[in-house]
């Protein structure tokens, strides 16, 4: 899921930027979520307050705070958003480098100009390496999604599994594991009480165990063969029977 907010003072150019991203995410299979805002002071009110957002379509002319002065505190709070400017003026043109904006668009917006930003930087987005982190012995870990074959969990521990063949173990819950890597963009699967699996590391499957690409085998508890049969189904682009 790519979650996009759009900030601009004027109503009819904000809900046109929000039904374009949504035709072309629609189109192309892209799972996102937008978010509109009207000012610079509400959107950075949402930074401070809530989860981070991968991309920012920004206004630079506003009522009140600019763009600028907008994206200058986001900066503060968040170094990883991408940043698309929108503006009929390109007399800012070097400020804005100065804040790492990914793309500028002018007004009147172009489609097939805004097509293409919107693509790449949601290509960029998915290529980024998002990790994992747990606390053990009072020290913060930290560990690349795309290296974690699966979790187990074993009482009131967690086993993380990696692709080299190492584990790593920290004391945690399976569900909380979970949730933190639902905010991820590696997809991972629940097949059992006590597994998370690597959705791109599944080789095979049955309707009872997955194979992934090392040979191991994992059992698909009966309780959860009908949703994981849904999810793997979906991730590939159609519906699977179980």
């Amino acid at each position: 899921m790519v979650k996009i907010a759009i900030c601009d003072d004027e109503t009819a150019i904000a809900g046109g930027i929000e039904n374009l991203i949504l035709k072309i995410c629609q189109r192309e299979g892209i799972a996102v979520d937008t978010e509109v805002f009207f000012s610079g002071e509400e959107l950075e009110r949402e930074f401070q307050k809530k989860d981070r957002y991968d991309l920012l379509y920004l206004d630079i002319q506003m009522k009140g705070k600019n763009g600028i002065e907008t994206a200058k505190q986001i900066r503060k709070i968040d170094e990883n958003v991408l940043l698309i400017y929108v503006s009929g003026y390109d007399k800012y043109l070097m400020e804005l480098f100065r804040l790492d904006v990914f793309s500028f668009i002018k007004k009147p917006i172009a489609g097939a100009e805004f097509e293409k930003t919107l693509l790449d930087a949601i290509e960029k987005i998915s290529s980024k390496n998002f990790y994992f982190t747990y606390r053990y012995k009072s020290e913060e870990h930290k560990i690349p999604c795309c290296e974690i074959m699966f979790m187990e969990s074993c009482g009131r521990q967690l086993h993380i599994h990696l692709k080299t063949g190492e584990t790593e173990t920290f004391n945690g819950k399976l569900n909380d594991a979970e949730k933190q890597l639902a905010e991820g963009k590696v997809p991972f699967l629940r097949i059992h009480q006590s597994f998370l699996v690597n959705y791109h590391l599944i080789k095979s499957r049955s309707k009872t165990e997955v194979t992934l690409v090392n040979g191991r085998r994992l059992s698909i508890s009966e309780d959860r063969q009908k949703q994981f049969s849904w999810d793997y189904g979906k991730l590939l682009g159609g519906e699977i029977d179980a």
